[in-house]
């Protein structure tokens, strides 16, 4: 009787373990468009807005958990091509983020990697025939990896161009 109580807590317990480690998938979704420049991005409803910048050239959101992402997007004043927008951004990372994982498309980049016990992840496109720079930014706890990744590449994937009052 003993063996059979110890076998069925272990599977209980095995069970269980499998549903923590389960990723975490939003119940519902919204979508953020920037009336300036047109950026839109899908985002799941645990994140709320912050107020809009005064040039109106993004968006900042913030979940309950403190995990911030930004949208954004700029003329691309310094007419950058894609592979030195490329490595401008990655010359001017902030202090102590080191990279693990780059990649890249016609008119898009990803940069990702570490911060002390976070994880970064930033989406750049060149976009409206090169004259635009467009943006997705997150930054998240390592330890809540399982939770957030999934989130991250839904969002990034539905990071897109648009048209805005100011767009080209």
């Amino acid at each position: 009787m003993r063996r059979k109580f110890l076998f069925v807590c272990a599977a209980f317990g095995f069970a269980g373990l499998s549903v923590v480690a389960t990723p975490a998938k939003a119940e519902r979704w919204l979508t953020y468009h920037n009336d300036r420049y047109g950026t839109t991005i899908d985002y799941p409803d645990q994140f709320k807005p912050g107020p809009p910048p005064d040039a109106d050239d993004g968006r900042r959101f913030k979940d309950a958990q403190g995990v911030e992402f930004a949208v954004y997007a700029s003329y691309n004043a310094l007419d950058f091509n894609l592979a030195k927008y490329q490595d401008y951004t990655l010359k001017n990372l902030d202090a102590g983020q080191v990279v693990t994982y780059q990649a890249h498309g016609d008119d898009w980049f990803v940069i990702s990697g570490t911060k002390g016990d976070s994880i970064f992840y930033q989406r750049h496109l060149l976009s409206h025939g090169g004259q635009m720079t467009e943006a997705f930014a997150i930054t998240y706890p390592a330890a809540a990896k399982l939770t957030y990744d999934p989130l991250v590449a839904r969002m990034a994937k539905s990071l897109r161009p648009g048209k805005g009052f100011q767009s080209p």
